[in-house]
């Protein structure tokens, strides 16, 4: 491989071999490889783990420290999921580690699947780059993600518990939560900002087992003020503009201002890191005349959050692509609560087709012409578009297409 592109082939030629869940094939090439692991914090959940782990790169870089992250999906370029201090990883290492990973893969006992060798992948570049922490985020569940394969992470979070990836993760939140719960390590603290009072004893009983201290950071938050901003009064701490906007992100923000404290990052570094914390498609203004949000909510407690932050807005117009395995009646019943709901789709392989929509009575719209228009003559006051964040990222990038 010598190209980014001929990366992208390589790991699009993986994608057939679907969800592999399970460690061994990771252990295996982390030991072939030689690589030693580094301080780590390991962030899960069903929402919110994006943005929890946007606050903490911040707050991190602001302490001094070099911070590599591993997230998922992308929003603007492929690169971004695994970045050094905010920074995309660059080509000429993408090709660098992919080659070096695809050499060890190749001779691997079993096949690994497209996510494990772009977690492989993060592992060289972080072993390479070696930074003072890498924050990695869970990409399905947690028990038997391959980003669970860290040993002694300094701490990690659980930010929420929500229906989805039911057929993966198990029919109830308590089994869900279980999945999720299984990044806890034998004496590493949990903090969490889960609401459910059942999955909050769960969460215990599992602490117990382990010998790990949870944490419920939602006390952590005094006070917040919604409106085109939020703003937030954290314990201890003067009240802040977070740089990501919505009633939620409150609680994301204690998730991180609970670990900050718990590493020994000053005061001044976690106010200033919850101030400048960026993370594309989560009620992202990407218009002002006429006002645009992209929002990543892509399941139905997302669109509930979405929904309260939406009530703020004037006069609302909605445009989603929801994908085929989530409960759409649910997540469009609750958009209606702000205003007129038009849907469609796009090329992506878990998208509902327009033949499918048109047989559920949805409001279609080919999206690129119906943006345009609406662009050109606003119906409302705010159009937001929201229901996957593989949807917006398309979206994001029409829009940049447009202003050149």
């Amino acid at each position: 491989m010598k190209t980014r592109q001929d990366v992208f082939d390589w790991l699009s030629g993986q994608l057939r071999f679907g969800i592999k869940p399970g460690l061994e094939r990771m252990n295996w090439m982390i030991e072939q490889l030689g690589l030693e692991e580094r301080p780590s914090i390991h962030v899960a959940g069903t929402n919110g783990k994006g943005s929890t782990v946007a606050f903490l790169r911040a707050m991190a870089m602001e302490n001094g420290l070099s911070v590599g992250t591993f997230t998922s999906p992308y929003i603007v370029q492929f690169e971004e999921r695994i970045m050094l201090n905010g920074e995309p990883i660059p080509e000429e290492a993408l090709v660098a580690v992919a080659n070096r990973v695809k050499a060890c893969a190749d001779d691997a006992p079993e096949t690994l699947t497209e996510f494990e060798l772009l977690t492989m992948m993060a592992w060289c570049y972080f072993d390479d780059t070696r930074p003072d922490l890498i924050i990695w985020e869970v990409g399905l569940g947690g028990r038997l993600d391959s980003t669970n394969v860290l040993k002694q992470p300094l701490a990690t979070i659980v930010t929420s518990i929500g229906h989805d990836h039911q057929g993966i993760l198990g029919d109830t939140l308590e089994e869900i939560a279980l999945e999720k719960y299984g990044i806890m390590k034998h004496g590493v603290p949990m903090f969490h900002s889960v609401e459910k009072k059942s999955l909050i004893e769960l969460l215990h009983q599992k602490g117990d087992d382990v010998e790990s201290s949870i944490q419920d950071v939602r006390p952590l938050v005094k006070k917040i003020v919604d409106g085109a901003e939020t703003v937030v009064t954290y314990q201890d701490l003067p009240s802040v503009v977070l740089g990501l906007t919505g009633h939620h992100q409150a609680y994301n923000g204690a998730c991180a201002v609970a670990v900050a404290r718990h590493l020994g990052w000053s005061d001044d570094a976690i106010r200033r890191g919850l101030e400048r914390a960026q993370h594309p498609g989560r009620y992202e203004l990407v218009s002002k005349r006429p006002r645009v949000i992209l929002d990543g909510a892509h399941n139905q407690e997302g669109i509930e959050a979405l929904v309260v932050q939406a009530r703020h807005e004037q006069d609302v117009t909605v445009l989603t692509a929801i994908l085929a395995d989530k409960d759409r009646d649910a997540m469009i019943h609750t958009l209606q609560e702000v205003g007129d709901v038009y849907e469609t789709t796009f090329d992506f392989p878990r998208a509902r087709t327009r033949d499918h929509l048109e047989s559920d009575g949805a409001r279609f719209v080919e999206w690129k012409s119906w943006l345009s228009d609406w662009m050109e003559a606003p119906t409302s006051g705010t159009l937001i578009v929201t229901g996957s964040l593989y949807f917006i990222s398309e979206v994001r990038t029409h829009f940049q297409s447009l202003k050149k």
